[in-house]
């Protein structure tokens, strides 16, 4: 690999440490990953042409080989070699302060994940279409899918009355997001995690990763939820999004995928209750800030 790194890109590191899916190692001030591509080119394609945006932006640089391409051809596979600084951390107010995307960017098709209602519409189908499959092979998950495809649901209807709805302001436009968000540097500042989105996409994921690594304290919320300066619009699309169970759905998947046994599934079905609560905290919070559409199952006191 020190050979194919100096003939790719003229570095020679002294250590060169390899993970699941991609090396990294240090240069000076400078850690540098070596990514395993595997997403299709055309997605590739269009981050590179986002990619003109972010030049100034806290997310990793893309660096180019020696042949001014992203793109390495490693024993046959395609990598992307990105950069950091090794002081990079966690910045919440990377998730306040979003990065607008200039309108003739929001039409890459691949990155533009802002369709929630078609998209979440899709995957509850999907979950419906496999039910006769897992009923014998998967019991916890055959016995408690009907409730998160109904929370699903419920997450759908209020996005879509969203948008049927409220109107949306002149600052309602689509950011530069990401498709999970926790404090991990590596994901939160990975290009190759970047989606075209709503902004309250990302504040939206941190919430559901504060509660599924069961790091949250409401003082914590009511800080985080007070420093948010959001249209009525984008209070409506975070509820929207903690309401679709997505926390689950990733077990889920991973379960029918064999990567998981089903008993990692008992954990978050333990939680239920809890999260209901957290989801009305935030909803009455919210509510108290800027009135939003009512959900008549959180509405109560």
């Amino acid at each position: 690999m020190k050979n194919t790194l100096f003939y790719y890109y003229h570095l020679a590191p002294e250590k060169i440490i390899k993970k699941d899916n991609y090396y990294y190692f240090c240069i000076d001030n400078y850690i540098y990953y070596l990514y395993l591509v595997n997403r299709p080119l055309e997605y590739v394609n269009e981050l590179l042409t986002l990619n003109k945006i972010l030049v100034n932006s806290n997310f990793m640089l893309i660096i180019y080989n020696a042949n001014k391409q992203a793109l390495s051809i490693i024993n046959n596979h395609y990598y992307i070699l990105l950069r950091t600084v090794k002081t990079n951390r966690f910045n919440i107010n990377d998730i306040y302060n979003e990065l607008y995307c200039p309108k003739e960017f929001t039409n890459l098709k691949l990155l533009n994940h802002s369709a929630w209602g078609k998209l979440w519409s899709s995957k509850i189908d999907y979950f419906e279409y496999q039910k006769d499959y897992i009923k014998l092979k998967y019991k916890t998950l055959y016995q408690t899918l009907d409730y998160f495809i109904g929370l699903g649901e419920n997450a759908i209807s209020y996005f879509n009355a969203t948008n049927t709805y409220i109107n949306r302001e002149y600052n309602d436009v689509l950011v530069v997001s990401r498709r999970r968000v926790n404090e991990d540097v590596l994901s939160f500042y990975n290009p190759l995690n970047i989606v075209i989105d709503n902004k309250a996409r990302d504040s939206a994921e941190y919430l559901k990763y504060l509660f599924i690594t069961d790091n949250y304290t409401y003082d914590f919320l009511d800080e985080f939820l007070t420093n948010l300066n959001y249209s009525t619009y984008q209070y409506c699309l975070l509820i929207a999004r903690l309401l679709f169970p997505s926390y689950y759905f990733d077990i889920y998947e991973k379960i029918i995928n064999e990567s998981l046994k089903e008993n990692e599934i008992i954990k978050a079905l333990t939680r239920t209750n809890e999260y209901e609560k957290y989801l009305k905290y935030i909803y009455d919070f919210i509510n108290k800030k800027k009135p939003i559409l009512k959900i008549d199952w959180l509405d109560i006191n």
